[in-house]
């Protein structure tokens, strides 16, 4: 049994939905093009997948270390720290422009996205979220070229 509104599923037995109320069907109606699962792909912050900590982590290591750098001056001096630390940062740069680049040459709004560029991996979330969403949507869609 589901509820045609919230799509929830219930066992046998139950005839109301609980936090709907309306009556139990034995069989889904199609989705309806207005609905938020239809929206989810053109809209990414509906989306039931978040991808949250493959920004985070990294940027959370980042800030770590430039916190260790700036409250340990002597840090820098052991040469594992500063190799570790010179190729976070270079991995940073260059998602950062590689992310202007596709914004620039993808996007209809340029700014939000440059904006974002500016943020310590917030290349990993675009890759993850907005390229396969250009890739799927980039025919007939309003936000992307």
């Amino acid at each position: 049994m589901y509820c045609p509104k919230c799509r929830a599923e219930f066992r046998e037995g139950f005839t109301r939905c609980s936090d709907c109320g309306l009556e139990l069907v034995a069989v889904l109606p199609p989705a309806s093009p207005e609905s938020a699962e239809a929206a989810e792909n053109e809209r990414p912050d509906l989306a039931r997948t978040r991808y949250f900590l493959a920004w985070f982590i990294p940027m959370s290591i980042y800030l770590s270390f430039w916190f260790l750098i700036l409250g340990r001056p002597l840090a820098i001096a052991n040469p594992v720290v500063l190799i570790f630390f010179v190729c976070l940062h270079m991995t940073s740069v260059l998602g950062a422009f590689w992310m202007l680049y596709q914004a620039v040459r993808y996007e209809k709004r340029v700014l939000r996205y440059a904006l974002l560029a500016g943020i310590p991996f917030m290349f990993v979330w675009y890759s993850l979220v907005r390229v396969p969403l250009r890739k799927e949507f980039q025919s007939n869609s309003s936000f992307i070229r």
